[in-house]
């Protein structure tokens, strides 16, 4: 059965936000026909402008009260400051109380949190708007890091790609890894990132900062992580001191070389579990660890749970 997705917008919505997360169901009906039929909810009907001035109609209004399986709220600085009367609220809330899941992306928190103002969620927005968010919806509690978080049925994103992450956990949930996986390959999506992921990675956090030299390291790190690399290793690619590589990663990445390498390794471990057919003791081995024992140490220390435990209590 067809699962109704409604993307609510107003004048002023970021067109990625829309357009990100439509793309991954839509291209879901690839795999499985069928699977969802997206939908333009505005305040009336007619033409609705992006942030940039383009436009496009939307399907229908709140006021026809359709029913929609999802309620996608996104986001953009028109629908941050959008201001809406008692009316425009009843609509939406009727609307979102009767669908399964709600979500919001980027700064369609804001609404949200209109929406559903006496209740209290865990919820995220763009790491910029946040501390607005938090100051304007005092019942909810507004996290700055994570990709999305999921509140009792209630989806946040972070916004703009994030919204693509957004919709595969989604598609994951509905249809399972290997749909999910195959729709991130047909969006060329490199790598399926989870909700407890950062906003931005260390990466990008460096390409910001004071020093470009560990750049080229960084690249190296991310693309052969899982070949055998030590300290020396990454110093030479660099062309400095051990003990200087080491002082640079403490200043600017707040770890050593070698915990830094384990993150990465880790991290693609989690998402190989998720999305990926593969036994633990092949994860491991995939990521480049050289035994399951020091994999599962390594893993129970970053996360706090064993790898079989987080495996099992994937939804």
């Amino acid at each position: 059965m067809s699962r109704k997705i409604g993307f609510f917008i107003a004048d002023g919505f970021q067109a990625l936000d829309l357009f990100g997360p439509l793309d991954a169901f839509m291209e879901t009906n690839s795999f499985i026909s069928e699977a969802y039929s997206c939908y333009l909810l505005g305040l009336s009907s007619g033409v609705v402008e992006t942030a940039y001035g383009q436009s496009l109609s939307v399907d229908c209004d709140i006021f026809e009260l359709p029913q929609v399986d999802y309620l996608v709220i996104c986001g953009g600085v028109g629908m941050r400051q959008l201001e809406l009367n008692s009316k425009q609220l009843n609509a939406l809330r009727l609307i979102a109380e009767n669908a399964r899941r709600v979500m919001s992306i980027c700064t369609g928190a804001f609404i949200l949190a209109k929406i559903f103002p006496e209740q209290s969620h865990r919820v995220t927005t763009h790491w910029r708007h946040c501390r607005q968010l938090a100051q304007q919806a005092v019942n909810y509690q507004v996290e700055e890091d994570p990709l999305f978080i999921e509140s009792e049925g209630i989806w946040s994103s972070a916004g703009v790609l994030s919204g693509v992450d957004l919709a595969l956990e989604i598609i994951r949930r509905d249809h399972g890894n290997t749909i999910a996986a195959s729709v991130a390959k047909e969006l060329v999506v490199y790598l399926q990132r989870r909700g407890g992921q950062a906003q931005y990675s260390d990466l990008l956090q460096v390409q910001s900062g004071d020093s470009m030299r560990l750049n080229p390291l960084l690249e190296w790190l991310a693309q052969d992580y899982q070949k055998p690399i030590s300290v020396s290793d990454m110093a030479e690619r660099i062309s400095i001191s051990e003990r200087q590589l080491t002082r640079l990663f403490k200043r600017h990445l707040h770890s050593t070389p070698s915990q830094y390498l384990n993150q990465i390794r880790l991290n693609r471990a989690r998402d190989l579990i998720t999305c990926e057919s593969l036994s633990l003791e092949q994860v491991a081995l995939r990521v480049g660890f050289s035994s399951y024992d020091s994999f599962r140490r390594a893993f129970h220390l970053q996360f706090g749970v064993s790898p079989s435990y987080f495996s099992r209590n994937q939804a």
